[in-house]
């Protein structure tokens, strides 16, 4: 073997020449969620901040979302802020693609390293590793593939001699602001069992340490998501799914399912099934079984992780967030990183038993070109063989070019029943700054989901929405007079006890007569209202009214915890409305109505973690 000095430079040159056709393709971009939720998101974060301002709400989405409140945005992650810097591009997502297989590879290195102390070991398990089916089923889904990326890295930290808890804190708070909390679980569930073989002392002082290092760093996207998580969810684009034994099958044959040749014949979801591995995977990870070194470690992230991924882990399903994970198959990059480990294990002993001094270059050059084949240059999972122009772009520029005239309007917002790649990204219109009602990945307000799906039973709530364009499947603009106000005055007011009768009531109100409102009655008069919105944002209204009694004012805009409303400074109650719209009864008389969105618990979790970072950096570098 060279010299280990030689092998950071070996690695970084390894991973560029891997990812070469998506980094220096022209006619190579990104697809799928990387395109319709991952791209649009970082854009639109990166242009807010380069704008000078944080986005805690857009009207870009679901008629308004909590943006900073979700943390699949990766909005908080330090290793995307660079390129947020520099600012981003379809391209620049293949370049964090490749980051994070770095960090598998050299992850995935220094853990195998660690564990049998011979370099041959440690870059066939690194190879095996990072450049498995796992990432590139996964490279679309951004945070669950950088997650899965700094697994090797925690697990390593937890060996370490000096500090182990603080190294092990910061990867597990890392892994958090990724922003994917299924691949963040399922982390958090191997270090478990890893820790469950190590010196007691050690695994009791990582216990306690790591989950409340990583919570600090961490804080500033989960204490605003416990906010809103009630309130809440990611919608589910693929189905449920659990590994089954024939499945395996795909570990050894890239094209078991048909993927490869065309001819797909598989599972709904292809990503989630696409698990090969090389096809010296498994004959050389049962020569590390049998050679019988670090056997412990290697068994605690492999039975556990097939035992879940097969979906019998009833225990774990009763904890928080385990129950929420809906695809358990989805947890295979810990076994495979078990696997990974067995099977560099299993190269040394080969090559020691067998006295063949080339015979570790031999096998290094067989993986790499296999899994570069199959799982980069064959696949179609990691790129399309287009460009972004001819995939999205047009698409997108020319719906924008039907609607510029739209967009000139003070107050616009287009409905479409379900949303449609015809006009480009389905999370476009982040990018596009264009006041949609529709989404793809990130977060959708619970009422707000349910009032949508009401919409075709009782079409009267579409004009309640404020959505006064209507777009059809191919991107076609037609006009809706129906559609109310953004901010009105509603003629009269039913009162309701609670959100399940105000859900009840949405099959037959009818918003232009009638406002439900939750809460304890009161006697308001509802009386026309002289109103003018003064200032608009995309998270705060300014409206100026005269009213001769208490009145009750809507805005159409997405109920959330955070909305907050003022009257001359006063606060005031912000009310469901319609179960899913903002209601405020402001005061009789001339005055002027702020309504503003701001996360109640953002500046305590920004302060966490700004404290939480300063804190590891001091503590990482005393005594150096």
């Amino acid at each position: 073997m060279p010299s280990t000095r030689l092998i950071w430079p070996a690695l970084v040159l390894a991973t560029v020449l891997f990812w070469a056709i998506p980094l220096f393709q022209p006619s190579a971009t990104i697809h799928w969620d990387l395109a319709d939720v991952s791209y649009p998101a970082q854009k639109y974060f990166a242009d807010s901040i380069h704008a000078g301002r944080l986005p805690y709400w857009t009207p870009f989405l679901y008629s308004g979302m909590p943006f900073l409140s979700d943390p699949q945005t990766g909005a908080w992650y330090p290793l995307h802020w660079p390129f947020y810097l520099f600012g981003i591009t379809p391209r620049v997502l293949f370049w964090e693609l490749a980051l994070h297989s770095f960090l598998a590879l050299a992850g995935a290195f220094l853990l195998a390293r660690k564990l049998f102390a011979d370099p041959v070991a440690a870059v066939v398990a690194a190879m095996f590793y990072a450049w498995g089916g796992f990432f590139a089923a996964h490279s679309s889904q951004l945070g669950m593939f950088e997650a899965a990326a700094l697994l090797p890295w925690l697990l390593w930290a937890s060996l370490g001699d000096r500090r182990c808890w603080l190294l092990a804190g910061t990867f597990a708070g890392l892994i958090v602001l990724a922003g994917n909390f299924d691949a963040a679980l399922y982390c958090f569930l191997a270090f478990a069992c890893f820790l469950i073989f190590l010196p007691w002392r050690r695994a009791a002082a990582l216990v306690v340490a790591t989950p409340a290092i990583g919570f600090c760093l961490s804080a500033v996207v989960i204490l605003p998501w416990l906010e809103i998580s009630k309130y809440a969810a990611h919608p589910v684009a693929s189905p449920a799914a659990s590994l089954r034994p024939i499945a395996l099958a795909a570990v050894m044959s890239a094209d078991y399912f048909g993927l490869i040749s065309g001819d797909y014949r598989g599972p709904e979801e292809i990503r989630q099934f696409y698990l090969y591995g090389g096809l010296l995977l498994l004959p050389l990870a049962i020569a590390g079984i049998i050679r019988r070194v670090q056997m412990r470690a290697i068994l605690a992230l492999i039975v556990p992780g097939i035992w879940y991924a097969f979906g019998p882990a009833r225990v774990l399903k009763l904890l928080p967030g385990f129950r929420d994970a809906h695809a358990p198959v989805e947890i295979w990059f810990v076994p495979a990183l078990g696997l990974a480990l067995a099977a560099g294990s299993g190269a040394a002993w080969v090559a020691e038993k067998l006295g063949q001094k080339r015979l570790p270059f031999i096998l290094m050059v067989v993986i790499a070109a296999d899994l570069w084949h199959f799982n980069m240059y064959k696949s179609p999972l990691v790129y399309a063989a287009t460009t972004f122009d001819e995939l999205y772009g047009k698409r997108q520029e020319l719906f924008e070019g039907r609607i510029r005239e739209v967009k000139q309007q003070p107050f616009y917002r287009l409905w479409m029943s379900i949303p449609s790649g015809a006009i480009g990204p389905l999370d476009g219109s982040l990018t596009a700054h264009t006041e949609v009602s529709w989404g793809a990945g990130l977060l959708e307000l619970n009422r707000y989901a349910e009032y949508a799906r009401a919409i075709p039973s009782n079409p009267r709530l579409l004009h309640a929405l404020s959505a006064n364009y209507l777009v059809d499947a191919r991107g076609r603009l037609e006009a809706n007079p129906s559609a109310l106000p953004r901010v009105s005055v509603p003629k009269g007011i039913t009162w309701v006890p609670d959100a399940a009768a105000a859900r009840a009531a949405l099959a037959s109100v009818d918003p232009a007569q009638s406002s439900v409102v939750e809460g304890p009655p009161r006697d308001l008069r509802q009386e026309p209202v002289e109103l003018t919105v003064q200032a608009y944002r995309e998270n705060f209204y300014q409206v100026r009214y005269s009213a001769s009694a208490d009145t009750l004012i809507r805005v159409a805009v997405p109920y959330a915890p955070g909305w907050r409303a003022t009257t001359d400074g006063a606060p005031l109650a912000v009310l469901p409305a319609d179960y899913a719209m903002c209601g405020v009864v402001v005061p009789a008389g001339s005055h002027q109505l702020t309504l503003q969105f701001r996360p109640n618990y953002f500046p305590l979790g920004a302060a966490l973690t700004i404290l939480g970072g300063m804190g590891v950096v001091f503590l990482l570098l005393y005594r150096l």
